[in-house]
Order: C-alpha cells, then structure tokens, then sequence
C-alpha cells in the first residue's frame, strides 16, 4: 500500500487498523484480547496499545497458524473464541457481538461473519446447506458459473468453541501455492467432522471490507469519516 508502517499499523480514521479491531472487540465485551504478532513486531506492538496480550508468531506460515500460535494463551480457557484479521478496520462492536450472540444460541462449533455484495468479484463465496448452516466456502477461482453468481462473502471474522478450534488448527495442510495454513480451511475440516458451522451476514456490508491495496485504504479513509464504519 506504499506505507512505511506494517499494513496492521497503517492508520484508518486516525487509528491504527489494528486499534480499531481491537477497540471492536472491547466494545463487544470480549474479557481477553490476544494480538498474534510476527513481521515488524514491535510496530504492531505500539500500534495495539495497551491492555491486550501478545503472542509471537515466530514464523509467517499462514492464517492458520497465527490462530495456531495461540493455544498455549488460551490452554486453561472453555467457550467461545472469537478470531478477527487486523485489516478490518471498519468492523464495529455491534456486528462481533451479534456474532457471538448467534454464535452461542445456535450452539455451532464455528459461527463466520460474512457479507452480501453485488458485485463479489474474486472472494470466496459461502456455500450453504438446505437447513441455512455453512457448507463451505469455494474460491472463485475453483467456482462453478452457478457458484459464481452467490453473493454472500467470507469477511473474516469467526467466534469458535475452544479447546475445539485448536484441534481441528493442528489438522491444516499447508499443501497449497503458497505454503501456508490457512484458517478458511479449517471451516471445512468442521464441516466435514459433522460439526454445525453457522454464518451471520453483516448489516452493512462495507463493514467487512478488508484493505490490501492503496484504493482499498483510500475507501476505508473515506467510508470512516462518513459514518460508513466504526
């Protein structure tokens, strides 16, 4: 995004994005806050601020394993986990809490926050059951053309069953292009242990917008001093 700072530092609204997933995520009333920092540590570190924990991912392999990196935090906790990307920067409280909150009365062991667009592009869409459960998810480069016209997106923000999620983490592969352990995989590997994998759209979608590229950052700018986000 042509920034000096680590993307999870770059600001959004005068906050670091991070910051603001973090404050999301007070606001919810979520007891302990875990930040998974690896590239450029000691920057995130400044930019999360204060009253959160942090656990070293010492090296990058994916999403996958940054959730993985902290089991050993979380080894003595039972209950609902809820695992956010840093590049969200417009998820609000209001929308981690109605996840967690479907989360728990639905009694899945994996609830995803996701988003309807019209025009989803190259995101991963959100294959569902007849009973309205999470099937899967299917990139849209391995999607069929009646795959293709689904709308409902992945955004990246889950609330999980602990110590549930981290047994199905130690079951990734990382035989892909990239070498990595992704979390989206994990959904999958619920699905197919029989386990209920639910999903609640977000009610604005923009919400769930994450920022990778210079134009995503500029949106982002513009949308969180509109009153488009948190």
């Amino acid at each position: 995004m042509r920034t000096r700072e680590p993307k999870a530092a770059v600001r959004v609204g005068g906050r670091p994005m991070v910051a603001r997933v973090a404050d999301a995520m007070r606001g919810a009333g979520i007891a302990r806050i875990i930040a998974v920092v690896g590239h450029r540590a000691e920057d995130v570190r400044a930019a999360v601020g204060g009253d959160v924990e942090f656990v070293v991912q010492g090296e990058q392999l994916g999403t996958g394993h940054a959730a993985r990196c902290a089991r050993a935090a979380l080894a003595q906790y039972e209950g609902p986990v809820v695992i956010a990307y840093a590049d969200i920067p417009l998820i609000t409280e209001d929308d981690i809490s109605r996840l967690v909150e479907h989360h728990v009365l639905s009694r899945s062991a994996a609830t995803m926050l996701t988003a309807v667009l019209a025009k989803p592009g190259t995101l991963g869409r959100i294959m569902r059951s007849a009973d309205r459960s999470v099937a899967g998810i299917v990139e849209a480069r391995d999607a069929t053309d009646e795959q293709l016209e689904i709308q409902e997106i992945n955004v990246g923000v889950y609330c999980f069953e602990a110590p549930l999620i981290f047994e199905v983490l130690t079951g990734l592969r990382r035989d892909n292009a990239q070498g990595q352990y992704y979390l989206t995989d994990a959904i999958g590997m619920f699905v197919a242990r029989g386990e209920r994998v639910d999903a609640v759209a977000l009610q604005l979608p923009h919400n769930g917008m994450g920022v990778d590229t210079a134009e995503d950052l500029a949106r982002a700018q513009q949308l969180s001093t509109s009153g488009g986000g948190a």
